[in-house]
């Protein structure tokens, strides 16, 4: 197993979160994801229109892989979406997951467009268990 350190600088590093979900026909959802992981949630930005704010909001059911194709390592945590729509309040977390990608963040009025499926979205998923139940290759 992976020290807790060694997780932690893996999921420092700007590369996507694969979220799985439950489709509406039982059929797993995929769907790649730019991440921030605090050390203790995952958090995924989206707006309300993509299909996986609307499958989180039906089941929060969820688990997450975060892999690095060339040198063979992946973290995996099965976890609890809670979908978050208070823009304001989550604007960090999405100026810290753009950060993290080295994107920079535009002004607030612009950075999730208009529209009424717009708007900001935050995904904090806390892990059902620790960094020791989690599935991890590589890292170490």
């Amino acid at each position: 197993m992976a020290s807790t350190g060694k997780i932690a600088a893996f999921l420092a590093e700007p590369r996507n979160a694969i979220g799985a979900g439950i489709g509406n026909d039982g059929r797993p959802h995929l769907s790649p994801n730019w991440f921030y992981h605090d050390g203790q949630r995952f958090f995924v930005s989206t707006t309300r229109g993509p299909v996986k704010h609307t499958i989180f909001r039906r089941d929060p059911r969820a688990h997450l892989v975060i892999d690095d194709c060339t040198g063979f390592r992946a973290v995996l945590a099965r976890a609890t979406a809670e979908i978050g729509e208070d823009t304001a309040a989550a604007l960090p977390r999405f100026r810290a997951i753009r950060d993290k990608h080295a994107v920079a963040a535009p002004a607030m009025p612009t950075i999730f467009g208009p529209g009424p499926k717009k708007g900001g979205c935050c995904w904090p998923s806390p892990p059902d268990t620790p960094p020791s139940g989690w599935t991890c290759w590589g890292p170490h």
